[in-house]
């Protein structure tokens, strides 16, 4: 099978991660990509890079000034479609749309013409929205009627205007449905969920979560653990993330507790009591002793797809606390983790001092856990869809 992926990178972060996974296990693959550069030689699939720093900066530009996030790019994205019609693929295999690269309208009113299947994972809920990526945090329902009065904080991506949010929910809209080969995927029910009460729920719809390498993931033992400790991981401590809750947090719990917390943004979290930070780690087997030694990973998101960071602990046989939080409290069960009501800080300082006391959880069924989610079983799950799409096509 051919297929033609399309994100907004290739080989960085989780969706380029996953990406390059996928494009690895088909027979022909084309991956087009709009920012940063992927510089493996050995890949056994093809690249185009669709923009270069000029495009991406008009089109950020473009959406600070007007909000015009995936209404510019007209011309990269023509160009796109003649890199598509050179390749004929068997099937379209579309990820993360936004990033300042391409253009929305032009891409799928040719998708609807050209009579190939395609797959959407999303990502987050960018496509369903006038504006903003996620909701969750503000509570806003808009995007099951029409967004209007946009509660979002000033994120990603970031406009100084919002007077253009209704007309881009229209055209968003216009441009995302009826598109007659279209099956969606999302990482975790709590998406699924918000695909159903969308403008996207006409189309057919599955679950298919993010995988890791559990080859590269895994516990380094008992000798890596000494005292109880505490292990926090994200890209960047935003409130989003629950910085303002660790910082809060810290002081209500013993003070032997040992707490270490990684990510950009770490910084603000030194004055803490008994308190390692790190602003990030490139080292994985670094990373891997951290996770492997902690007592307890400790995720207060207050937003999140499916964050991975739970199946990378998992698999290091530490036991997960997160908030009832998007796809997070899909990851641990009750007896690999606890959810916590979000923004309840009582209450996870609470459960953590249980634990403290008498830890009631297994390494061993953390490992197990995490073995539900490696990225073996979400490329098998995506092989599936593909065979299952061009057999009914």
């Amino acid at each position: 099978m051919r297929v033609c992926y399309i994100n907004s990178v290739c080989g960085f972060g989780s969706t380029g991660r996953i990406v390059v996974k996928l494009a690895s296990s088909v027979d022909e693959a084309l991956v087009c990509y709009g920012r940063k550069d992927f510089t493996r030689t050995d890949a056994p699939f093809e690249t185009y890079k669709m923009t270069g720093f000029a495009g991406n900066a008009a089109a950020a530009l473009g959406t600070i000034l007007f909000n015009r996030n995936g209404f510019d790019n007209r011309t990269e994205t023509e160009k796109l479609i003649s890199k598509i019609e050179a390749f004929k693929p068997d099937l379209i295999h579309l990820h993360n749309l936004h990033g300042y690269y391409l253009n929305i309208e032009v891409l799928f009113d040719y998708l609807k013409k050209s009579g190939i299947p395609v797959v959407w994972t999303l990502h987050d809920c960018w496509s369903m929205t006038g504006y903003c990526p996620h909701f969750e945090n503000v509570g806003c329902t808009q995007y099951q009627t029409e967004c209007r009065n946009c509660p979002y904080p000033w994120g990603y991506p970031f406009s100084l205007f919002k007077q253009h949010i209704p007309e881009n929910y229209r055209r968003k809209k216009q441009a995302f449905t009826g598109a007659p080969q279209l099956t969606v995927v999302t990482p975790s029910a709590w998406l699924g969920n918000i695909v159903r009460s969308s403008y996207l729920r006409d189309y057919p719809l599955q679950v298919i979560h993010n995988g890791i390498d559990l080859h590269d993931f895994h516990d380094e033992g008992e000798d890596v653990r000494k005292d109880f400790s505490l292990l926090f991981v994200a890209g960047t401590w935003t409130k989003e993330k629950g910085a303002e809750d660790i910082m809060k947090l810290i002081p209500l719990l013993p003070p032997e507790i040992h707490t270490t917390i990684i990510g950009s943004g770490s910084e603000q979290f030194a004055g803490l009591p008994n308190c390692t930070v790190y602003k990030h780690t490139s080292d994985k087997a670094e990373l891997i002793r951290l996770y492997s030694s902690a007592s307890l990973f400790i995720n207060p998101t207050h937003e999140d797809t499916f964050p991975t960071v739970n199946i990378e602990a998992l698999a290091c046989g530490t036991p997960v606390i997160t908030y009832n939080t998007g796809g997070s409290p899909e990851i641990p069960d009750e007896k690999t983790g606890m959810v916590i009501e979000k923004g309840n800080v009582q209450a996870l300082a609470d459960c953590i001092r249980a634990q403290y006391n008498a830890s009631s959880f297994s390494r061993d069924d953390c490992r197990k856990r995490a073995g539900l989610f490696s990225d073996q079983a979400m490329v098998s799950a995506y092989l599936s869809l593909y065979q299952s799409i061009q057999t009914a096509s």
